[in-house]
């Protein structure tokens, strides 16, 4: 009998041992998420970062550039949805000497997702986790810039930040984005703000002309071109795009 316990005894501590050397099925699903966006060349993919949204959800993306003056380019839903859309106005901010981070929010491109219904969409969470990345990278000056719900998630994610970041760029933001109060952050916003739309670009102009209504910053401007672009796209305009490039300008330092 005492050999019969013995034995009993160490098969417990073997299945044990197994527990605990084995990897759970959480930690095997939790692998390093992996860029999938075949518009990020091979040179930058050696700058790709990995981090995480405010509420730990996981997120990747591509930093371009050097230097201590930062801009975070927040990506829109549609057309396409993910980092891909930003790149070119990136890769030229980088040249420009700028350190650009560009990711994909949650639940879109390669990042990762929450299974919290209340915050699948809180991508103004996202943009807090990337002025964190980038300002453990010693950038000294951030600069955002949010495209449709990317400039809800901008427009947020600067209301609740602190420090506050240098400056805002909203590219067709709407008023509200899911549970992302873009007017109601607004309100608490103090941080100089852009606002842009197209006049014909369904009821974005509308939505940014009450966002700027309701903004308390100081320092606020809004611009209604004539055209009929969306999000990112509004750079296709020459005169908005060296708006947008004077904008950054005045607002890094470093």
């Amino acid at each position: 009998m005492p050999r019969l316990a013995a034995v009993l005894l160490a098969f417990v501590a073997l299945l044990a041992a197994t527990r605990v050397s084995a990897p759970s099925a959480e930690t095997q699903r939790l692998k390093p998420l992996r860029l999938r966006e075949i518009c990020v060349k091979r040179a930058e993919r050696r700058h790709i970062v990995r981090f995480t949204a405010s509420d730990r959800v996981r997120l990747i993306g591509v930093v371009l550039g050097h230097g201590p003056r930062g801009v975070i380019l927040a990506h829109q839903g549609g057309e396409p949805p993910n980092l891909c859309g930003w790149l070119p106005y990136a890769r030229a901010l980088a040249a420009a000497g700028y350190r650009v981070l560009v990711f994909d929010h949650r639940g879109f491109g390669s990042s990762g997702s929450t299974s919290r219904r209340s915050r699948a969409n809180r991508v103004d969470f996202d943009v807090l986790g990337a002025i964190r990345t980038m300002r453990a990278r010693g950038v000294r000056s951030i600069v955002l810039g949010g495209a449709s719900l990317g400039g809800a998630a901008v427009l947020g994610a600067a209301a609740l930040v602190t420090p506050s970041v240098d400056g805002v760029i909203s590219f067709s933001s709407p008023q509200l984005y899911a549970n992302v109060d873009a007017l109601a952050d607004v309100r608490a916003l103090r941080t100089p703000v852009l606002f842009l739309a197209d006049e014909h670009d369904a009821e974005f102009a509308d939505e940014a002309r009450m966002l700027y209504a309701a903004s308390a910053s100081p320092d606020k401007r809004l611009v209604i071109t004539d055209g009929a672009e969306h999000g990112f796209r509004l750079l296709k305009n020459p005169s908005t795009r060296a708006l947008v490039d004077s904008f950054i300008a005045a607002h890094s330092t470093g």
